[in-house]
C-alpha cells in the first residue's frame, strides 16, 4: 500500500439538486472526522444515523455515516462516506465545516484522485481505472456493457496471460544463451515457436477487438453534404427532432459545422450538418467549407443530399462521385438524397446499389418517410455489435501497434530460420520480448513504473469525486 499524506474530501453527487448528496472522505485522518462529526461508536461498513454540527456546535445537517476500515476500500484507504440532504447548500456547508476542523492535511480532492489512490494502492489495474471514466462518461449503452467487462477485467486477464506465456519463453531463451555452445533441440525449438505463434494469434485479437471496442465508444460519424439550399439542416432537424440547425432559403445559411447526438443500435452517432460545398469569396464561408471537408474525410456515413430539380435519378452517382467521392478516402456507407420530389411530381421511392443507397425524397412533405434513413443505417451498421470482452483506449491501440510490429519481427526471424535453416539469434528475440511485455504492463500500469505524463494524462480527465 503507498500512503498518502493528505487526506481527500469532495463532492461525489453532480452539483445540483437532489434526493441526497454524498460526500467521500480517504485518508489517514477519516476516522477522526468520524469522532468530530458524532460520538457514537465506530462500526466498520455499518450505517449510522447521526445529526452533524458545525465548529460552533450547531446542527447542519441528519446525515448517514458509513465508514470503510483499509484496506477493504474503494482506494484501499479509510474511507468515509457522508450521506446528506441533497441540496448543493447543505453539501457545501458540511465539506466547509470539515475543512474548518482544524484538523491538518485535509483537502479537496483533485480529478479521479481518489481512483487514482485505488490504482497505487493495486486495488484496480490502469485498465480498470480507465473503464470507470468510461462508465461516467458513456453516451451509449453498448459502451456501459464493454466498460463494465473492462472494469471486471476482461482485457487485464488476456494480458496477463501472454505475459505468462512471455515469461516461461523468456525463461527458456536465457537458458539457450547461456548454453548457446549446444544447439537447441528440435522438441525445444518446436516448443519455442508453437509458443510464439500462440502469443501472436492472441496480440491479433486483443488489436481487432480493441480497434472494434473503439468505433462502439466514439459511434458513427453521419455527416450531411450537399450544396447551400437543397435541405441539410431540414433533415437534421428531422432526424434529430430538434432545431439544431437554422433553416432559411438563403443559400449559406450553415456556415459551420453544426453536430447533435442520437443513438442508432445502442451505439451513439454524430450527425453532422455542414456549410454548403461550392465555390465562393466569402471568407467565413470558405472555413466553414474547409471544416465540412475534414468532417467527410473522418466521417463513416455520408449522407449526399442534391435538388431533385437539378441531378436526375439515373445521374446521381456520377455526380456524387465527381462532387465528393473521387476527392476523399474510400470505404464510406453513401446514401443519397434527391430532395424535392414534390416540385418535380416524383414519387419517394428508394434504390438500392452495390455501394450506394438512393433516395427519391421531400424533406419537406414527406417528414414520415424520414425515419427510413435511420432504418437504413441501422441495417448498414448492424454488424457492430458487443461481442468484445472489453472496451479499449486510443492509448492501448497505439501500444498493441507496437507490440504487434515487434511479435512479427520475431516470427520474420522463425521464418527465415526454417527457410535457410541457419541458427535464430535468440538475443534479438530475447528484447523483442521482453519489450512486449514492458508494453504490455505499460497499458496495466502493473509495474507502476510507467511514464508519470502517462498517469496525468488518464487522471486529469476525471471527474472530481471519483
Amino acid at each position: 500500500m503507498k500512503h498518502f499524506k493528505d487526506t481527500i474530501i469532495s463532492q461525489c453527487t453532480p452539483i445540483g439538486y437532489s434526493g441526497i448528496g454524498i460526500i467521500r472522505i480517504s485518508g489517514k485522518k477519516s476516522k477522526k472526522i468520524y469522532k468530530k462529526l458524532t460520538n457514537k461508536k465506530i462500526i466498520d461498513r455499518h450505517a449510522t444515523y447521526t445529526s452533524i454540527k458545525n465548529k460552533n456546535n450547531i446542527i447542519i445537517d441528519y446525515c448517514i455515516l458509513i465508514y470503510f476500515k483499509l484496506p477493504n476500500s474503494f482506494t484501499g484507504e479509510d474511507i468515509l462516506e457522508i450521506q446528506s440532504h441533497g441540496g448543493q447548500k447543505i453539501i457545501e456547508l458540511i465539506i466547509k465545516s470539515i475543512l474548518n476542523f482544524n484538523i491538518k492535511k485535509i483537502r479537496i480532492a483533485n480529478p479521479g484522485e481518489f481512483t487514482e489512490r485505488a490504482f497505487w494502492n493495486n486495488k484496480i489495474d490502469l485498465i480498470q481505472a480507465e473503464s470507470i471514466n468510461d462508465i461516467t462518461y458513456a453516451k451509449s449503452e453498448n459502451t456501459i456493457l464493454l466498460a463494465i467487462k473492462s472494469l471486471e477485467g476482461k482485457l487485464s486477464k488476456k494480458i496477463k496471460n501472454i505475459n505468462k506465456i512471455i515469461k516461461k519463453i523468456l525463461i527458456f531463451l536465457e537458458k539457450e544463451i547461456s548454453f548457446s555452445y549446444k544447439k537447441t533441440t528440435k522438441k525445444k525449438m518446436f516448443w519455442f515457436i508453437k509458443k510464439i505463434y500462440k502469443i501472436k494469434n492472441k496480440i491479433k485479437n486483443i488489436y481487432l477487438n480493441s480497434k472494434k471496442s473503439i468505433k462502439i465508444k466514439e459511434g458513427f460519424k453521419i455527416v450531411i453534404v450537399g450544396k447551400p439550399n437543397v435541405g441539410k439542416s431540414s433533415l437534421i432537424n428531422n432526424i434529430t427532432m430538434n432545431d439544431t440547425s437554422i433553416v432559411s432559403n438563403i443559400p449559406g445559411t450553415t456556415r459551420d459545422i453544426i453536430k447533435e447526438n442520437i443513438i442508432i443500435n445502442n451505439i451513439n452517432a454524430e450527425i453532422i450538418d455542414t456549410a454548403g460545398i461550392h465555390k465562393t469569396d466569402n471568407k467565413i464561408e470558405k472555413i466553414g467549407i474547409k471544416k465540412t471537408w475534414k468532417m467527410i474525410n473522418d466521417s463513416n456515413i455520408i449522407i449526399f443530399i442534391t435538388d431533385a430539380n437539378k441531378v436526375k435519378e439515373e445521374k446521381i452517382i456520377n455526380y456524387y462521385k465527381k462532387k465528393i467521392e473521387n476527392k476523399i478516402k474510400k470505404n464510406k456507407i453513401n446514401i443519397l438524397i434527391r430532395n424535392k420530389i414534390d416540385i418535380t411530381k416524383e414519387k419517394f421511392k428508394i434504390i438500392k446499389k452495390k455501394k450506394y443507397t438512393i433516395i427519391n425524397l421531400s424533406i419537406k412533405k414527406n417528414k414520415k418517410k424520414i425515419k427510413k434513413i435511420i432504418e437504413i443505417i441501422k441495417n448498414k451498421t448492424k454488424h457492430i455489435n458487443i461481442e468484445n470482452n472489453f472496451l479499449s483506449q486510443k492509448r492501448h491501440i497505439y501500444i498493441i501497434k507496437k507490440i504487434y510490429k515487434n511479435i512479427k519481427k520475431i516470427k520474420n526471424i522463425i521464418k527465415m530460420h526454417l527457410i535457410t535453416k541457419k541458427n535464430i539469434n535468440f538475443d534479438i528475440i530475447y528484447e523483442y520480448l521482453k519489450n512486449i511485455k514492458w508494453k504490455f504492463n505499460e497499458i496495466t500500469g502493473e509495474k507502476k513504473d510507467i511514464p508519470k505524463d502517462i498517469i496525468n494524462n488518464i487522471f486529469k480527465n476525471f471527474c472530481i469525486g471519483k
